[in-house]
């Protein structure tokens, strides 16, 4: 009779427990969900030069490439909102991909080399900022694809001989004097070829009216005839190292394809 009354009460302080817990929890759970889940936003309309009546742009770009450092000039035309039609013109060197540079007592030495070179590319193309409603305006991602011609100027790394007929040697010979970069432009030629480049680049800063823009990038370079810039001839020479027989043909060929991975600092302005 006794463990029959104190079941009794046993059930009924759980069933007033379930019951209290239950009413307790139900309005956290309903109401709470407004906290836990808010709702969505949309997102926010990137900002572009437009806004700020901004059409028009320039820079003055510092390259890094596999030739050496060189100069660029840009021009920007604002077509849209994220979007941009520029001109670039480059300054700088060409260089062939066998070419292997040496230092001896402070002293530049480039076996085999046969010619220097001086390169102006003029590209046109396209800026397209990317990921404007996911990336803030203070780091705008942009990417940039341009080509167009590019004008070469060529001219003698040594002073080279000629035979009796003047044919050129095609090699250098242990009297033949190296050139420093300010002579034999007199003898100089130039050629025509085709560039092209494509980059990814992160302007910098909430202000339209600047531009600060790192860059990176491949640049590509085609000459239909090719660049003699090694040596096309080979020499043989006796034990003594004078010149026996010039092998014509035995050098290096022309090359036509040139690339090389650029890094771009860009400073300019809009207006």
């Amino acid at each position: 009779m006794f463990s029959s009354i104190k079941i009794d009460r046993l059930n009924k302080v759980i069933k007033c427990s379930l019951l209290l817990s239950f009413f307790l929890l139900f309005p956290a759970i309903v109401f709470g969900q407004h906290y836990i889940e808010p709702e969505l936003r949309p997102a926010s309309s990137p900002a572009s030069p437009l806004d700020y009546d901004l059409r028009n742009g320039a820079t003055f770009n510092l390259n890094i490439t596999n030739y050496g450092f060189s100069i660029a000039g840009q021009y920007n035309r604002v077509i849209g909102r994220n979007t941009e039609w520029t001109v670039q013109g480059h300054f700088g060197t060409l260089k062939d991909s066998r070419e292997q540079t040496f230092f001896f007592f402070g002293q530049q030495v480039i076996p085999n080399k046969y010619k220097r070179v001086f390169n102006f590319p003029v590209m046109t193309g396209f800026r397209q900022r990317l990921f404007a409603r996911y990336i803030d305006d203070n780091f705008r991602v942009m990417f940039t694809t341009a080509a167009g011609p590019v004008f070469s100027f060529s001219y003698p790394y040594f002073d080279e001989q000629v035979s009796e007929d003047g044919t050129p040697f095609g090699v250098r010979t242990n009297r033949d004097r190296v050139f420093d970069a300010f002579q034999g432009w007199g003898d100089g030629s130039w050629d025509i070829g085709y560039a092209a480049i494509s980059a990814l680049a992160v302007d910098f800063g909430t202000s339209f009216s600047s531009i600060t823009s790192l860059e990176f990038g491949v640049l590509g370079q085609y000459y239909p005839d090719g660049l003699q810039i090694m040596e096309p001839n080979l020499q043989r020479v006796d034990q003594q190292g004078n010149p026996v027989e010039i092998i014509v043909g035995g050098g290096f060929g022309s090359q036509k394809w040139f690339f090389t991975p650029t890094i771009t600092l860009k400073f300019g302005g809009m207006w």
